[in-house]
This record gives structure tokens, sequence and C-alpha cells, in this order.
């Protein structure tokens, strides 16, 4: 016979479920913030949370080992929005991350929300935490709410002239953030001359070929844009296409694929070296991006081109009205005596300071060719690619803080 109670129990159970996350990742600080969302979760018909003792995930972990919803308790936290910056630039985009905090001021909601974070605000009970869990699982399942701010930041690394690095220091800055256990993807611009493999270390390296790409564009989703990666590190994967096709096609390609996989990584560096074969397109550039980082060298040839790039990205972020970061970086690439200007000849003439000096070594060539980063080397060369990450994750160097906004680093407000 037809138990229609039983029935109907069973739908209720079923709808509950759905309605709820189908995991979660807890890291929690006290035992109270634990008590309570295990006990919301067993109220709920949930699957038991993963609780860690700890302010931030291990390094270790991986998106698959990582539920759909995870609780940052951050009660015991001085400072919960620079906390939750240093969790959130570690964990895939595509989840929905809970921040619980004490904090009651209107910057700390809004600067969790810029980064896509939700704020739970404690004491909470436990029917305001299931609401709140219910309502995030919603909006994650349609990308919508705050979590459509969980985009990876998009970092244009453009050469001021051929010659002064750029590969090298994408290559290094993407490894940077890799190892620190930042989902990176690496964008390869130089689509005919490229030595990014040998500046990588990598061998039997080819270009995905983009041939076919044009047909498939209408029925690519994130899955099969994902399939164009290719895989350097556990936290590293670069685009990198190749193909008998004009050089602004194979660049709209690129960016079309970029833009599907914005919420598979935390940041895409792109490698816009000077010794591409086409122009960069500044007002292209900057509607893109978050971060423009400029590379030179002490030549004058170089601190000039950086002038007009710097002018011309300020001229197109005012039009745009977009709040976009700039950055400096000096590559010291030859012995200092070899080169015209010196470093503060640089700076009065970019009327700004330079964020980060790479400065000369003698080994660097064979420091890359043994298939070594420069990253994990002696500090002198391993600072500069810690102090851009730091600054790029929107953290103040402690010996040496930056202006980090455009306006302030050109010094003035041009019209």
């Amino acid at each position: 016979m037809f138990d229609i109670a039983k029935a109907i129990s069973q739908s209720t159970e079923k709808d509950k479920v759905q309605q709820g996350p189908s995991g979660c990742n807890l890291f929690y600080q006290t035992s109270h913030c634990k008590e309570l969302i295990e006990e919301v979760f067993r109220f709920e018909g949930w699957a038991d949370p993963q609780c860690v003792k700890s302010t931030l995930p291990q390094d270790h972990l991986t998106a698959k080992e990582l539920e759909e919803i995870i609780i940052l308790e951050l009660n015991q936290s001085t400072s919960v929005v620079e906390d939750a910056k240093a969790f959130a630039s570690r964990l895939p985009n595509h989840k929905g991350i809970i921040v619980i905090g004490q904090e009651d001021a209107i910057t700390t909601l809004r600067g969790l929300k810029d980064m896509g974070l939700y704020y739970l605000f404690w004491p909470v009970n436990k029917q305001e935490a299931s609401d709140f869990i219910r309502h995030v699982h919603s909006n994650i399942g349609r990308f919508a709410g705050v979590s459509q701010n969980r985009k990876a930041k998009k970092v244009a690394v453009i050469g001021s002239k051929g010659g002064v690095g750029t590969t090298l220091i994408s290559a290094e800055i993407a490894c940077e953030l890799a190892s620190s256990g930042t989902d990176t993807i690496l964008v390869d611009h130089q689509y005919h001359t490229s030595n990014i493999d040998i500046t990588l270390g990598l061998k039997n390296f080819e270009k995905q070929n983009a041939e076919n790409l044009g047909l498939q564009f209408h029925d690519m989703d994130e899955e099969s844009a994902a399939g164009y990666l290719q895989p350097i590190s556990n936290k590293l994967r670069m685009l990198s296409l190749a193909g008998n096709l004009p050089v602004t096609d194979l660049l709209g390609y690129s960016h079309n694929i970029i833009d599907l996989l914005h919420r598979q990584a935390n940041f895409i560096i792109e490698d816009y070296s000077g010794s591409t074969d086409f122009k960069v397109d500044i007002p292209l550039v900057v509607k893109r991006n978050d971060i423009v980082m400029l590379v030179l060298d002490p030549t004058v040839a170089s601190v000039r081109n950086t002038r007009r790039l710097m002018e011309s990205i300020h001229q197109y972020r005012q039009l745009e009205q977009k709040e976009l970061r700039l950055f400096i970086f000096v590559n010291f690439h030859r012995p200092e005596v070899s080169f015209p200007l010196k470093l503060k000849e640089i700076e009065e003439h970019l009327e700004c300071q330079a964020d980060v000096v790479l400065p000369y070594n003698a080994k660097i060539a064979s420091i890359l060719l043994q298939g070594q980063r420069l990253h994990k080397q002696n500090a002198s060369l391993a600072r500069p690619f810690r102090n851009i990450s730091r600054l790029m994750n929107g953290k103040l160097l402690d010996d040496n803080p930056r202006k980090l906004s455009l306006a302030r680093l050109l010094g003035r407000d041009k019209v």
C-alpha cells in the first residue's frame, strides 16, 4: 500500500538536503564556534563539516579536497580583512567562503564583499547561521550575490621594450604565487617566437594548436577552455597558443579562453613581452586587467617608453573610471656600471619610486639553465618576487611601503 505520510517525509528530507551545501570545511579558532556549526549541520541533516583548528588552510589542500562551503572563524583576529585576504588567495574562486568575526564595522563588511567573501557577524544563533549558509549555497549555484566578486585578478606584465626580461619576470611571479599555494594561470602572448618553455625549464614542450579554435568558441564552456591549459606545477598552469593565423586572431582566442576561466584561478598573469609581434592595445589592457606591471631596464629608451605607457594607462584609466593598480619593476640584467642611468635618475624621470628592483646577478643564467627558479634562491634574488607577490595581494612591504593607486603613483592627477 502506498504510504503518503512516508512519501511526504522522504520528499521533505530530500528537499532539505538539496537546499543545503554538499559539504563544508570549517577552520575554527574557538570550540564555541565549532560546536555551533556542527550543531547546525546535524540539525539540518547535512554532511558533517570537516573541522580543522587553524586560521589558514594548509598549503597542500587542493580544490578536490575542499568542500563547496568554506567557513573561516576569525573571532580572535586583530584584522579580519587582512587575515581573510591571506586565506582567500589560496582558495579556488568557485568555492563559497564565509568569514565569521566580531568586527562590527562597515569597512570590514565592504572589504570582504570586494573580495567575494561573505561575512557572518558573531555572536550568531543556530537559525541565523543555518539561513546564512543556505543563502550562500544558493548564490554559489547561481553565481550570484557576493560570489560574483570571486574572480581571478588579471595582471598584465608589459615590457617597455624588448630584452628587458619581461618573460622571465612574468614566469617567476607566476611560480612564486603558485609556490605559496595560489592557483595561478600564466598566459604566453608570444605566439611565434616564444622562449617561455626555456625560462620555465620545460622539456618537450609544444604549444596548443589554435587552428580550429574559431569553430569551437560557440560551444566552449569553462571545462573545455581549461583543456587548453598545460600543467606546469601543482598550482600553476599555462596557456600558450600557436598556429598559422594572424596574431590578432591568436590574441583574441587567448582572451576568450581566459574569460571563461576567471573562476579557476586566483591570479592570471599575462606576459606582454616587448618582443611580441603586435602592439599592445593599452585601452584594452586597462579595460581587461586589475593590475598592470611595467618592466624596464636603466636605459634611456626603456625609461622614456615607460613614461609614455604610464601616461597612456592613466588617461584610459580615467576614461574607464576604473580602479587599476600599476607597479614599476626595474630589472638590472647587466652590471649596473654598464647602464647609462641610475635608479635615482629613473625615479626622477618617472616621478615615482620603483616598486621592485631586481639587482644584477651573474649566476642568473646558470640558475635558469639548471632548471631552478630565482624566487627560491638567496634573499637578493628571491626578495623582488616575494615583494611583488605581496604587493599584488594588497599588502604593503614592511621595510619599504609603496603607493598602490595609479593616481598616487603618478604623483599628480592629469586631465
